[in-house]
C-alpha cells in the first residue's frame, strides 16, 4: 500500500478535484483518509480510482460513471444532497456548518444496474 506521504498527495489532488467542482472534501479527515486509502487500493487493483463505495462489473460502460469524482456527484448529488453518495465530498455549506447533508438517500449507480440487469434478463 502507498506511504502516508503519497495519501496526503493524493488527499491533496482531491482537495484540488473539489476546488474544481466548488465543493470541499468532509471535514471528517479520518473518514477521508480511508475513502483516499480506498481510491489508492482500488486505482492499484483495478487501474481507476472508483468510488471505495461501489463495486466494479466489469463493463466500462458503467464502471466509467463510478471513477471518483464520480458521474452522479457531477450530475447533482453534491448540489441536492450536500454531500456525493460515500460522502467524500461535500458542499461549501455543509463543510462550514451552515447546512447539513442528507444522511440517507438512494444511490443512483444501484438503480442503473438494476435496470441493466433487468434489461439483460427480459424476454421480447
Amino acid at each position: 500500500m502507498s506511504s502516508n506521504i503519497d495519501l496526503d498527495r493524493y488527499i491533496k489532488s482531491l482537495e484540488k478535484i473539489a476546488e474544481r467542482f466548488g465543493w470541499k472534501l468532509n471535514p471528517d479527515k479520518d473518514l477521508v483518509r480511508e475513502f483516499a486509502m480506498g481510491l489508492l487500493k482500488n486505482k492499484e487493483r483495478y487501474g481507476y480510482a472508483y468510488c471505495p463505495c461501489r463495486f466494479p462489473i466489469g463493463d466500462m460502460e458503467i464502471d466509467k460513471k463510478i471513477i471518483c469524482p464520480c458521474v452522479y456527484a457531477k450530475e447533482r448529488d453534491v448540489e441536492k444532497y450536500g454531500r456525493c453518495y460515500c460522502g467524500l465530498f461535500v458542499t461549501k455549506e455543509v463543510y462550514e456548518g451552515k447546512a447539513k447533508a442528507a444522511e440517507f438517500f438512494a444511490d443512483r449507480h444501484a438503480e442503473l444496474l438494476l435496470k441493466s440487469s433487468k434489461s439483460k434478463f427480459r424476454k421480447d
